[in-house]
């Protein structure tokens, strides 16, 4: 099974890619869930390495204020 996933991203504020990419975690976290360790032997990448480099991309993109709030989300 061949699997391509593109991102780009052009002249968007830091906050829409921050969202984006965590939005692609989430949703590759479901699949995850839902799939179980299987999935990423068929692909041949590991799907949680994924979800984990597509959350740092968030964080990476968000502003202090936001790192902020999901710091005190977290900590609840």
């Amino acid at each position: 099974m061949n699997l391509a996933i593109t991102l780009t991203v052009t002249n968007s504020p830091p906050s829409s890619t921050a969202h984006l990419a965590q939005r692609i975690a989430d949703d590759m976290a479901h699949l995850h869930h839902r799939l179980g360790d299987g999935v990423s032997d068929e692909l041949g990448i590991s799907i949680s390495y994924l979800v984990e480099q597509f959350a740092l991309l968030a964080a990476a993109y968000r502003s202090p204020a936001e790192r902020e709030n999901t710091h005190d989300r977290i900590q609840r």
